[in-house]
């Protein structure tokens, strides 16, 4: 993925694509056409049972069936029930929240093809349930789809039972080959997810049966923390008994039945116009402790607006409940300058701020060192100190924004004390310049080297006032520097393109970061910059993370070390040499993070006493909010009469990092 290149991604999983290029994937023609095309065909029944079946006998030491007397009699059993309930008690169950999208997404799949676009994160990321989750305000394990868990004495398995009131929305229940069909899908070629094809065979040694709701996940070595690996989600063999090659075509609309709290009924999509997620009627989960005080609203509905103003109208309209940006910070032009609306004075609109402790998406301008020039270290120098970053915090977003020092800020002891931002300085810039051979100026003020190549590339941006603003800062600073600039604004199906295909030679881009650990491979791993073709040249690999085209062996065997490090010290320390690495290489521009997400909301939208989660990424993400209908009604009716309520200001900032 709100609309920031961002990848957010992804609450609750720790086997996801922590980095989805979370873009708007497809223009809403296209999808419109697109969702035609799925409604003309028809495909044929087809059972994959037998195949299924078959594939899990051929790997009988991947899927193992086994008997409750295999379970080891010595495991500790964790059940995570000792934590804070999560929530308030106060909150209220009914009404709509209201919300809005900027483009429709172009798939309801999460596996394959455009499964990573922006909306999956609202009907799949932060619904889907897994084994057991993060607790959001002590950072232990807690329940979810599993009722306990535990460890085997060599830290490679780790063993389940699954809680027996958990159901799919279908009402059917949740059971141990569930998760088998989970694997099998994930692994297979028919699925098109390059990621989880390299992954899981790398990462799982075996899942094993024990009963309908006992079951173990093995895993192919010690990590630091077996639970966060092992802790997956099922996908429901009788949703998926038509997987097969057909599979992005056949199931592009199709909604699979969700152990969480929302789900989508064919009704509920309104191509190119809205999609809504009303609650499960009668939901496993709802009286559990955890989750008895979260997902309160009945329906949620994701409408289609195509710019950030109308969205301010419709909010003022009382017509959308949130007002965010995508930056988890509303700019400045509202936040300060349309301040001042009635709305706002009057308290029909609040406003609201809480300080979270999370890591910060690594938002920054990624040079591709595939592109001529860019592949020379001391060009790359010289374009970070072309950057002005401290005069667009300071003028665009008013100093609101902290200067990120690297792409691996807000990881703890994971990110390195050590890494600091280059800062704008045309003369080192120049000085850089200079070393690779870029000492004449023209008449335009642009660098030439001795071949008369001038000292020029274009950066690619999304179309936003926000990005648009900081362009022309860039831009001019740039020129000081004698590099010049030429600002590219695309909209972001677009950008993604150019960015998938490695086309770019300098893009903004903001990719989705989850705890504990900074993921590296994506981002830096040769296997994710080119292919080797069978005449021993290589081409840039399309559709991966890594945008800089990062490739180098030394680094390599850094990253699958740390990949493979048995505990958080090993981690860490290789974690800071990376992270080092990376930043002497110059190859990300660190812009901006942003300690904190604030918005415009309706009144009716309630949060808890404390505000949110500390853990949170975004306020909704955590569903502890609710909608208070009789204050709507209350509300509504002084909007018509002009009764003001007064100005409302909350800041939650008891999370903040403190100087």
């Amino acid at each position: 993925m709100k609309q920031e290149i961002t990848v957010e991604g992804t609450a609750g999983s720790s086997i996801r694509r922590t980095a989805t290029f979370m873009l708007i994937a497809t223009a809403a023609c296209v999808v419109l056409s697109a969702c035609k095309r799925s409604e003309d065909v028809r495909f044929p029944p087809y059972d994959n049972t037998v195949e299924v079946e078959a594939d899990w006998k051929s790997k009988p030491n991947f899927y193992q069936f086994k008997t409750l007397a295999d379970v080891p009699a010595n495991l500790k059993w964790e059940n995570g029930m000792d934590l804070p309930e999560i929530g308030d008690p106060a909150a209220k169950k009914g009404g709509t929240f209201n919300y809005d999208m900027p483009n429709f997404p172009p798939t309801l799949r999460f596996i394959g093809p455009e499964g990573g676009n922006t909306f999956r994160g609202q009907h799949y990321d932060n619904i889907e349930m897994n084994h057991v989750v993060r607790h959001p305000n002590v950072d232990k394990w807690m329940p979810c789809l599993a009722k306990e868990w535990a460890i085997s004495e060599d830290r490679k398995t780790v063993f389940f039972r699954l809680d027996p009131d958990a159901t799919y929305s279908d009402g059917v229940k949740v059971t141990v080959e569930d998760y088998f069909m989970f694997f099998y899908v994930s692994m297979s070629k028919y699925a098109k997810d390059p990621y989880k094809a390299d992954y899981f065979p790398r990462e799982f040694a075996a899942v094993t049966k024990y009963d309908e709701h006992t079951m173990s996940i093995t895993l192919t070595k010690v990590n630091p923390d077996p639970v966060l690996i092992a802790t997956l989600m099922p996908l429901p063999r009788h949703f998926f008994r038509e997987f097969a090659e057909d599979f992005p075509a056949r199931y592009q609309w199709r909604k699979m039945p969700t152990t969480g709290a929302y789900d989508i009924l064919p009704e509920d999509v309104k191509f190119g116009r809205s999609i809504t997620l009303h609650r499960v009627e009668n939901w496993w989960a709802k009286d559990k402790k955890y989750y008895k005080h979260r997902f309160n609203a009945d329906r949620l509905v994701y409408r289609m607006v195509s710019t950030i103003d109308k969205s301010f109208e419709l909010l003022r309209q009382g017509k959308l409940d949130l007002f965010s940006s995508s930056a988890q910070m509303l700019p400045p032009t509202f936040w300060y300058d349309r301040g001042d609306v009635p709305e706002l004075l009057n308290g029909y609109l609040e406003r609201y701020t809480f300080y979270n402790q999370y890591p910060r998406n690594p938002r920054c301008i990624y040079i591709n060192t595939g592109k001529p020039l860019l592949d020379n270290l001391d060009v790359r120098v010289g374009v970070h100190h072309a950057f002005d970053m401290e005069k667009v915090i300071a003028v665009v977003l008013r100093d609101d924004a902290l200067r990120m020092q690297s792409a691996f800020a807000g990881f703890g002891r994971f990110t390195s004390p050590n890494l600091h931002a280059r800062t704008y300085d045309p003369a080192k810039a120049r000085e850089a310049f200079a070393k690779a051979g870029f000492t004449k100026s023209g008449r335009d003020g642009v660098l030439m080297n001795a071949e008369g190549k001038r000292l020029s590339f274009v950066l690619s941006l999304g179309a936003m006032p926000l990005y648009t603003q900081a362009g022309l800062i860039w831009k001019e600073g740039a020129l000081k520097a004698g590099l010049d600039l030429q600002i590219e604004s695309l909209d972001f199906t677009q950008l993604f393109k150019k960015g998938g295909e490695k086309k770019h030679d300098l893009i903004l881009a903001g990719f989705g970061a989850g705890p504990p650990y900074p993921e590296f491979w994506q981002f830096y791993h040769s296997d994710n910059a080119y292919e080797i073709l069978p005449d021993g040249t290589r081409k840039p690999k399309t559709d991966t993370n890594n945008f800089t085209q990062t490739a180098d062996p030394e680094l390599d065997k850094l990253i699958i070390q740390c990949r493979e490090a048995p505990n958080e010290d090993e981690v860490q320390r290789l974690s800071w040499i990376i992270e080092e690495e990376a930043q002497r290489r110059a190859t990300e521009i660190p812009t901006w993070e942003v300690p904190l997400y604030r918005y415009f909301h309706t009144r009716w939208l309630r949060w808890p006493a404390d505000g949110n989660c500390k853990y949170s990424r975004e306020g909704q993400d955590s569903f502890v909010w609710w909608i208070d209908e009789d204050i709507k009604k209350e509300t509504l009716e002084a909007m018509r009469v002009g009764r003001s309520f007064g100005e409302t200001s909350r800041v939650f900032d008891q999370y903040q990092d403190k100087p």
